[in-house]
Order: structure tokens, then C-alpha cells, then sequence
């Protein structure tokens, strides 16, 4: 199965993949293009000095997404062994090298390791299976870390219904809701840590 960059540079380029790809759940073409456009918008259709966290980054298409668009650097979180194949082989055919980074590790612990780091733009797309309380911990883990910049989004996919309910979620009140976008079973959050937004 084969994913396409759906946006910038690189758009058209053929994702390496493989035959259970389906299985790996990617953030489908419509979404990629909805999400990048909304953060471009964000920040002024201006990446280069954006750095984007990938966290549960699966077969990494959202993050090439943005490197497509120029982000200064993108860094990819995923622990599954197939995942991280398949990504570290597109950044190699993409000769994306430079920009491109993995820690192959499980959320939560990355997220500790990263402490002081920041980031314009974190892309959170759990599993649909994982269960609430996890969920909540690793964004407050997130925020914990203090890993946003002050101007940053926190971009969060979710499957409807599944772990978001504004306003009544306490482990993302310190975050201001910017949109809320619905795709049939999926749905995507962006929050800013910028309180003028």
C-alpha cells in the first residue's frame, strides 16, 4: 500500500509502506492536507523555524507532511519495530537526513527525556484503543515537560469520542481550544499554549 505526501515540496512523492499499513491506522490524505493547512495559517505560512514532535508517529506521514512544508526539523516517536523501518527508510529516500530525527522509545518515557527541549508544533495521535487515563497522562506529561514553546499547538487526532470532551478536560485546561475539525470517525484538536490566541 502506498501513501503519497499530499502537500509542499515534496508532494506526490510515494511513501515507502507496506501491505498492513491499513493496520498502522495513517492520518488519511484529506486529514494531512487539513492539518498542515490549519498550522501554515497558525503560524503565518512560515515553517523554517518550526520544530515539530511527532509522538505515536506510526508510519510517520504526518511529520513528512511537514518537512514537505520546510519545518526546521521534524522528531519521530515510536517504539514499534515495522514503524520504525519504514521511516527511517523514507527519510533516507527522501534524503531528509538533516531534518529528520528518531527516538525509539514509548511515549511517556520519550516525552521525560525530552524535558527543556521545546516545540512549535506537537502532533499527538494515540491509538483509538488507548485507554483514557493514559491518554491524560501523557499530555500532562507533555505539559509537565514544559516542551511547548510559548507560541506552540498541540494538534491532537482522535477517534470520535474518544478522549476529548471541551471543556471538560482537565489535563488540556491549560491549553486554549483554537479549532476542532470532524472527519466521519476521526476528529483533530488544535490547542495553543499562546493565551492571545
Amino acid at each position: 500500500m502506498g501513501l503519497k505526501i499530499s502537500t509542499g515540496n515534496l508532494r506526490g512523492k510515494t511513501l515507502v509502506s507496506t501491505e498492513n499499513a491499513r493496520e498502522l491506522r495513517p492520518t488519511q490524505a484529506l486529514i494531512r492536507e487539513a492539518i498542515i493547512n490549519t498550522c501554515l495559517s497558525y503560524f503565518d505560512f512560515d515553517f523554517t523555524k518550526v520544530n515539530v514532535l511527532d509522538v505515536f508517529a506510526g508510519t510517520g506521514a504526518v511529520g513528512f507532511e511537514f518537512m514537505s512544508n520546510q519545518a526546521n526539523s521534524v522528531l519521530f516517536i515510536e517504539r514499534d519495530p515495522k514503524c520504525l523501518k519504514l521511516i527511517k527508510t523514507n527519510i533516507k529516500n527522501l534524503n531528509l537526513i538533516s531534518v529528520a530525527k528518531l527516538f525509539p522509545l514509548a511515549a511517556e518515557t520519550a516525552i521525560k527525556k525530552l524535558s527543556g527541549k521545546f516545540f512549535e508544533i506537537i502532533f499527538l495521535d494515540p491509538p483509538y484503543s488507548l485507554a483514557p487515563k493514559k491518554f491524560e497522562k501523557i499530555v500532562e506529561n507533555i505539559l509537565e515537560a514544559k516542551l511547548l514553546s510559548e507560541q506552540a499547538l498541540l494538534v491532537i487526532e482522535s477517534g470520535s469520542g474518544n478522549w476529548i470532551d471541551p471543556p471538560n478536560d482537565g489535563c488540556l485546561n491549560a491549553l486554549h481550544l483554537v479549532k476542532k475539525k470532524d472527519y466521519g470517525d476521526s476528529s483533530i484538536f488544535f490547542y495553543t499554549s499562546d493565551t492571545k490566541k
